[in-house]
């Protein structure tokens, strides 16, 4: 813990005041070294906190990329903690010895970490993924979880830029396809994805989109964001991408003795297929989250 190094990078999408509210509270825990990212709009004015301005306005995933590639290649750390401005930081919380704390336990139970994802305070997270108070058990391994501030290793973000996938994948725009390709590079690499169920964060879902500064209404941005999503994986993994990836983590684990619970979850597709080709299209209306556990 003496010698880990944890560098935070901000990802701000013309929402200065809160990108400033996260590097304050960031400083007040003792983190010294943070990325605050401009996206390059002149949508809003800069963060008074900017340090990282990009020439042109950039989506999450590219000023990700852009952050990740400056700091790995000449300020490397052990971890990234990629917050964006949809992050509420709790302030009764120092989440510098949290996430230090949490990494300890979790490499003496010898798990090598990929991801360390906090739950979350929202109405809209998925089940496994929201927060309570005195939960059942203190983390879980996880195929997925919303990519609100992950905490990720340099091993696994070395690996994803060298296979061009997550962050690192050139024909991605928004944060769909990010959460999919680094639950399967964790799984294929054994560096696992681990949920931290009494780390919270709270999160204002597409607070940007809903104070009309994304560049793009809501509905287009979910509409892009699905089709990216779907064309990508779709030539990488073929039609049934879906399936494969979600077997794929439930294959990796199955001979691993893990000393958390193992949630299988299958984000957006297994299981509306099945009920689909059983009770027919028209009896899905909307997309609905599935999880077992």
């Amino acid at each position: 813990m003496n010698n880990r190094r944890i560098l935070p990078i901000i990802l701000n999408y013309n929402q200065p005041e809160e990108t400033d509210k996260i590097y304050e509270k960031l400083i007040k825990d003792g983190f010294k070294d943070i990325i605050s990212v401009d996206n390059g709009s002149n949508l809003r004015p800069k963060a008074n906190s900017a340090n990282f301005i990009l020439p042109k306005n950039i989506k999450a995933v590219g000023q990700a990329k852009m952050a990740l590639i400056y700091a790995m290649d000449y300020f490397p750390a052990d971890y990234y903690w990629i917050i964006n401005t949809s992050s509420e930081l709790a302030e009764n919380i120092n989440y510098k010895q949290r996430l230090n704390s949490s990494l300890d336990k979790i490499i003496n139970a010898g798990i090598n970490v990929g991801i360390l994802s906090p739950a979350l305070i929202s109405d809209e997270v998925i089940n496994h993924q929201r927060y309570r108070e005195n939960p059942p058990q203190d983390y879980s391994l996880c195929c997925w979880c919303e990519c609100i501030a992950p905490l990720i290793s340099h091993e696994l973000l070395e690996k994803t830029r060298k296979n061009e996938t997550g962050f690192f994948e050139k024909k991605a725009e928004r944060g769909w396809i990010t959460t999919h390709e680094l639950g399967y590079e964790s799984a294929n690499n054994q560096l696992w994805w681990i949920l931290d169920h009494n780390l919270p964060v709270k999160w204002n879902r597409n607070i940007g989109y809903k104070k009309n500064v994304g560049g793009e209404s809501l509905k287009d941005y979910r509409i892009n964001a699905a089709n990216e999503l779907k064309q990508i994986l779709f030539k990488k993994h073929g039609k049934h991408w879906r399936i494969k990836l979600y077997l794929n983590f439930l294959k990796k684990t199955k001979q691993k003795q893990f000393p958390y619970k193992v949630i299988p979850y299958d984000p957006f597709g297994v299981w509306k297929m099945f009920f689909t080709r059983l009770y027919g299209e028209k009896t899905i209306k909307t997309p609905i989250y599935y999880c077992m556990i």
